[in-house]
């Protein structure tokens, strides 16, 4: 089963997009597609139960971090956007390998450049998109704003073809010339995302590991239910046969949203380590309200869920290869009765948030996601997931 629905009630603000599913071997549904899609990574925060995380370290090298600084590295590069276009690395990392590249400036006042599976996007200020003789359309959010895309990988796209050639010349007397500083990540198209391809000498690229720490939350902490639409269809018990169907719908519509609200503010406090979730921890009511439990009183139950949480951060240049095997790896070692969470923050400045949704800032460019993996429940056939999606009021993902 796979339910999906969005929280938001405003246009103009940010989105939340929550979905209930199994986690199935079809990599073409949620939730892996929400991990493949999302091409630009700048930290992945880990929360799990510290029992389960010491029962799969020594057998993990995602989860104790052996992976991630040897491993997954990236590269940091000052140089044109002409230089990826050279024939030494449009022909083998472009059209053979997997290629990720983003340039670092703000997409709201700078010209923005990303590659991605064989697209080039172009994100251009009007003056210079003016300048560059390049087709392209009027970004979704700023008339001030272009974007020109292009597949590098296309058969066509050669030496003599037309759109190849303009390219070239745009890269070469335009304000495209100018070097700047990128992110790159190259990996072999087959195999595991854990050999970094070599870049030519002209770039002349420094390659950094990504960042890995590890926190042990020092205070266990309270662990809600984390299944709002079960605890939603319990209300169509018979003490609910007065009420009108139409009315009980409403209002199981407004407890799942808030059963799932409260479960990615959870996750977010657990993330900062906030006494507010901590067991045993009392915090004056006149600084803050907020109740692991819903219901007044219910936090006093005799017997509530309390677990020791470890939280694990990555950080640098996530691809999408690199958040998905952690998140296979946490499918494959959690025990049955444990949970997890992952939280993925893209980088506010890329062009594009998932697959080619256009992406800008504005007042807040969010393009994050938090998948929490659930307990498995008599009747489960998979581990279920409840996934939220972060996205900025400038993102054309839906």
């Amino acid at each position: 089963m796979s339910t999906s629905f969005s929280l938001s009630k405003r246009e103009a603000a940010s989105k939340v997009y929550v979905t209930q599913c199994a986690t199935t071997a079809d990599v073409n549904k949620r939730p892996h597609t929400i991990i493949t899609q999302h091409h630009y990574n700048q930290r992945a925060d880990i929360l799990i139960p510290t029992d389960a995380y010491e029962s799969a370290l020594g057998s993990s090298p995602i989860l104790n971090g052996e992976k991630c600084t040897r491993d997954w590295r990236y590269y940091h590069a000052t140089t044109s956007l002409g230089s990826f276009l050279k024939p030494e690395f449009l022909n083998q990392h472009i059209k053979k390998d997997n290629c990720l590249v983003l340039s670092l400036a703000e997409i709201d006042t700078e010209d923005v450049y990303c590659i991605y599976e064989g697209v080039l996007r172009l994100s251009l200020r009007k003056d210079t998109y003016e300048r560059v003789g390049l087709q392209g359309k009027a970004s979704r959010f700023s008339k001030a704003r272009f974007i020109v895309e292009m597949n590098l990988r296309s058969p066509n796209f050669l030496p003599g073809h037309k759109g190849f050639d303009k390219l070239i010349k745009a890269t070469e007397s335009s304000p495209l010339r100018h070097p700047i500083p990128f992110l790159i990540c190259v990996f072999p198209s087959a195999g595991s995302s854990s050999s970094l391809s070599p870049l030519p000498d002209y770039f002349k690229a420094t390659a950094y590991p990504q960042q890995y720490s590890i926190t042990h939350i020092p205070n266990a902490v309270i662990v809600p239910p984390l299944s709002p639409f079960k605890s939603a269809l319990a209300l169509t018990g018979p003490s609910y046969n007065s009420i009108s169907k139409s009315d009980i719908e409403v209002y199981i519509d407004e407890v799942v949203r808030e059963g799932v609200l409260h479960i990615l503010e959870w996750t977010s406090l657990l993330g900062l380590q906030s006494e507010r979730i901590q067991f045993g921890r009392q915090i004056d009511p006149l600084l803050s309200t907020y109740s692991v439990f819903e219901d007044e009183g219910v936090e006093e139950i005799a017997n509530p869920k309390i677990d020791k949480v470890t939280k694990i951060s990555l950080e640098g240049f996530l691809t999408s290869r690199m958040t998905k095997d952690v998140f296979d790896e946490l499918l494959k070692l959690l025990p049955p009765h444990s949970w997890a969470a992952i939280t993925v923050y893209g980088f506010q400045d890329a062009p594009v948030s998932w697959a080619s949704d256009e992406h800008s800032y504005l007042i807040g460019g969010e393009n994050d996601y938090t998948i929490v993996i659930k307990p498995e429940e008599p009747g489960d056939r998979a581990r279920c997931v409840l996934a939220f999606e972060v996205v900025g009021s400038n993102d054309s993902h839906n």
